[in-house]
């Protein structure tokens, strides 16, 4: 259940955005987005009612921005298919948009007491080395998954998996480990440099390597800008028009890399007057050169606009 006096489905709201934004994320950037994306959609009905561009831009500088659309459309779901109440079992709750078999798993375990375990990289490490499991991660998670089952069997589920989580901090580490002191020394098969080996991960392809012309035109005060489309990198996300090659006639200011997931950015910076008494087009989005602007922008464009030289942080 809900600590303290929080209804289950409030505390499964606030479990539900922090596990998605922890998912590709720092814990050091979620820690500092997490509390003013609660403060602008408080609950389920706020978020579910809200405008995708201004979810997209509360989500900006946490990466991986299809999330941000799949949060919401899960909100949305609850609020339309289950009257603004969470499923309680993970089995139903991985129905919804953007739940996986882990955050399906916290939410239904940490807020309503499923005897489930929610399986996250930390929690596979523990579960694999206690069982000396060695199938190769991902590909055989569910088989890791049925494993856990027995941790959890007529106990408080959530504070289990919390207790496993605490351990691979302090004791199972994945580059390093503390078998002497372990309160599940006894337990453990496998232990010292054996343990290093366990769990066996499958080798990451290198990222796809991406070169873009990001062109920034202005007139020293204010910038020309662009929503990005539906699909792709950073969709519907705010950012600077990304361009053939070189724009003639533009200022050259220097390239960055980016990485993501799946891909290596390399963006070329153009800077390019505007003058808007020989321009007769009229922009869609003109944005100040400003920290306000900086803060609506995902990381590789503020990344960009602070590389340009343009913006009074």
């Amino acid at each position: 259940m809900a600590p303290g006096d929080v209804p289950p489905d409030d505390h499964a709201y606030r479990v539900l955005v922090s596990e998605i934004m922890l998912q590709q994320t720092t814990v050091a950037t979620v820690l500092s987005r997490y509390g003013p994306f609660l403060d602008r959609f408080p609950d389920l009905p706020t978020l579910a009612a809200a405008g995708a561009n201004e979810v997209r831009d509360a989500w900006a500088g946490l990466g991986y921005y299809r999330r941000a659309g799949l949060l919401q459309a899960c909100a949305q779901s609850v609020m339309e298919h289950h009257g603004g109440a969470f499923p309680q079992k993970a089995a139903q709750l991985a129905k919804l948009p953007g739940l996986g078999a882990y955050t399906s798993a916290a939410i239904a375990s940490i807020c309503f007491g499923e005897a489930i375990m929610p399986m996250d990289g930390n929690i596979e490490r523990v579960v694999a080395r206690l069982e000396a499991f060695k199938g190769p991660l991902p590909k055989e998670a569910a088989q890791l998954r049925k494993k856990a089952q027995k941790y959890v069997m007529g106990v408080d589920t959530g504070h289990v998996a919390q207790a496993f989580m605490d351990l691979a901090s302090s004791h199972c580490g994945a580059n390093s480990t503390n078998c002497p002191t372990c309160p599940l020394q006894k337990l453990c098969p496998v232990q010292g440099p054996d343990a290093l080996k366990i769990p066996q991960k499958q080798m990451k392809k290198p990222p796809i390597e991406v070169t873009w012309h990001l062109l920034l035109t202005h007139d020293g005060q204010r910038v020309i800008m662009e929503r990005r489309g539906p699909g792709g990198i950073m969709a519907g996300m705010l950012g600077f028009p990304v361009v053939d090659g070189p724009p003639l006639g533009a200022y050259y200011a220097g390239s960055i890399t980016h990485r993501l997931t799946h891909r290596m950015i390399t963006a070329h910076v153009y800077l390019l007057k505007w003058d808007q008494q020989t321009d007769k087009t009229a922009p869609a989005i003109v944005k100040d050169c400003n920290r306000a602007t900086l803060k609506q922008l995902p990381t590789l464009m503020r990344k960009v606009a602070e590389r340009s030289g343009l913006f009074k942080v």
